[in-house]
């Protein structure tokens, strides 16, 4: 349970901060700071969970 809530955490950290970066920072359009989003959330959940299984 304690490493789904580490990698879960650490994906929607990644997600949020990018799109915030995205969207209120530099003024990307919705859309584009979505998917940037959720392109990064899934590099974050990648990582997160390579990182649990070693």
């Amino acid at each position: 349970m304690d490493k789904l809530r580490y990698v879960s955490l650490h994906t929607a950290g990644a997600a949020v901060f990018i799109f915030v970066l995205n969207f209120l920072v530099l003024g990307t359009s919705l859309q584009t700071a979505l998917i940037w989003a959720i392109g990064f959330g899934a590099m974050a959940f990648v990582l997160a969970r390579q990182h649990t299984r070693g």
